[in-house]
């Protein structure tokens, strides 16, 4: 489908065997600022089975889908007006050919963190910059809303929103952090009528390990397993600006795809070193672990960093000394994908990636004619280092760990390219850039396969690739997978030679 050059309006959700739902923005205006989403469902062969136009207001964003029992669920923030709501959340039906529009509201300048599902209540989490962060459950059916508070948590901030619909359980995990250097990981527990049951404070943990994401699966009734990662605390940094440091920067703004200027000054982006995790189990509840990216087995064979590289040999070099104890930090910046339950384990996957800029020097005038050279740093992209990925058991104990190194990946466009997938037997990573699929087989801490590339097909064989941006791809169903992103192509055969468009790619792994 064409775009305009620089565009990104196209999303989707999977929903198995039984194909996608694509929807966007098109260009009808339907009222005073307001426009056409089109969503279109389509066939696992991606042909279309049918489609509808729903009006919204001009400035809504989407943020999350989720795919669940023969419904999609699929959730939008207005961050502009909230006058008949500022937060709406559509049923789609495929097989019914129903859409259903249901909406609500969060606090004006609230950031949305988190969407899940619990029985027919919708629940989002949410922070904002002068406040409690909070969760609105809203009815699907009826519009009955339930508010979860945070009493006494006026410095907390939320990271992960999980319902157990089965055991009828409501987990918020947040933490609080009064200082650069020192941060606590909390979960309150509530029913499904908001009513706080208990709060699960852990312990063991490390100073100047500031924890920068968490994610909490449930694996039975009042036990779960949680990971994330952390990074080093300030260090002879400017006065640490809680809200805007932590939160306020693409690492959590992503959910809203903002995609700004970069600026290398002002770039506050939280850093990691390595995971933890923590278990919620009678036996072990609330110790947590820490485990370092310099500590991962084949760490050089896909660390691509050359600062990354240094601090690793430098690292080794101090182990070998007696009396050394140096807390070496890797710096990266990543992209968190959601924790994968497979055959008993969890695995995490994330992607390293560095802003890379160059130094422009120019000459400039004083009053007197004098020259001064003035120095400013030009945003090239984000470069593309590696994927982490690691297994655990439901007691937090690392079982393998291993990476991919992710080559000649520059974009001014940020997004998750890498993927994961298992079976019964190997772990296969993958990810989509510059119009190819790169793959390696590994099996947990072994390397089966190293990674090799695999054109993307063009729709017409006289395409010519040219440049892409926001590439994808990820398991749909069986040993299928569907790519996606934009891409620039030429074609000389055509009347307009030059073209920008939007893809989706269905392919089998075999």
């Amino acid at each position: 489908m064409e775009v305009r050059t620089g565009a990104n309006p196209f999303n989707y959700v999977s929903f198995g065997d039984k194909g996608l739902c694509l929807f966007y923005p098109t260009s009808n205006d339907v009222g005073k600022d307001s426009i056409n989403w089109s969503f279109v469902m389509l066939d696992r062969n991606l042909k279309e089975q049918w489609h509808k136009l729903i009006p919204m207001h001009e400035d809504v964003t989407y943020l999350k889908g989720l795919s669940r029992n023969n419904v999609i669920y699929l959730l939008f923030h207005d961050t502009r007006r909230n006058k008949d709501g500022n937060l709406f959340v559509f049923f789609v039906y495929p097989d019914k050919q129903i859409i259903t529009e249901h909406s609500s509201s969060i606090p004006d300048k609230a950031e949305v963190v988190d969407f899940d599902i619990w029985n027919e209540f919708a629940l989002i989490g949410y922070n904002q910059r002068k406040g409690r962060p909070g969760i609105l459950g809203f009815s699907l059916i009826n519009g009955e809303k339930r508010n979860f508070d945070f009493p006494g948590k006026e410095d907390a901030l939320l990271l992960n929103v999980t319902a157990d619909s089965i055991h009828k359980d409501i987990y918020a995990v947040y933490k609080v952090q009064p200082s650069s250097s020192r941060n606590q990981l909390m979960i309150n527990v509530y029913d499904g009528s908001s009513a706080l049951r208990n709060t699960i404070t852990f312990h063991n943990e490390q100073e100047k390990r500031i924890l920068n994401s968490a994610q909490l699966v449930i694996t039975g009734e009042k036990t779960g397993f949680v990971a994330g990662t952390y990074g080093p605390g300030s260090r002879n940094r400017k006065n640490y600006d809680y809200y805007n440091d932590f939160y306020n920067y693409y690492y959590f703004n992503n959910f809203y795809r903002r995609q700004n200027n970069y600026d290398a000054n002002q770039d506050n982006t939280p850093v990691s070193d390595g995971y933890y995790t923590a278990s919620l189990n009678p036996l072990d509840t609330g110790t947590m672990k820490y485990f370092s990216f310099l500590e991962f087995e084949n760490a050089y064979h896909y660390i691509s960093d050359p600062e990354a590289l240094k601090t690793r040999k430098r690292a080794d070099k101090n182990k070998q000394e007696p009396g050394t104890d140096h807390d070496y930090s890797l710096d990266y910046r990543l992209l968190i994908h959601p924790l994968l339950a497979s055959g008993g384990s969890y695995i995490f996957l994330s992607e390293a990636y560095t802003p890379e800029y160059h130094t422009m020097t120019q000459m400039v005038y004083d009053y007197y004619g004098r020259a001064i050279p003035s120095s400013y740093s030009v945003f090239d992209g984000y470069r593309y280092n590696n994927a982490f990925v690691a297994g655990f058991d439901a007691m937090g104990n690392m079982k393998w760990n291993n990476g991919m190194e992710m080559r000649d990946v520059l974009t001014t466009y940020l997004n998750k390219k890498m993927n994961v997938y298992s079976d019964s037997t190997n772990e296969l990573l993958f990810y989509n850039a510059n119009n190819k699929i790169a793959f390696k087989v590994i099996d947990g801490n072994n390397i089966i396969e190293n990674t090799e590339f695999t054109p993307l097909a063009p729709s017409k064989m006289t395409d010519q690739y040219v440049g892409e941006y926001l590439g994808n791809i990820e398991p749909w169903y069986g040993d299928y997978f569907i790519a996606s992103g934009y891409v620039s192509l030429r074609n000389n055969n055509m009347e307009d030679t030059k073209r920008n468009v939007f893809y989706l790619s269905k392919l089998q792994f075999r």
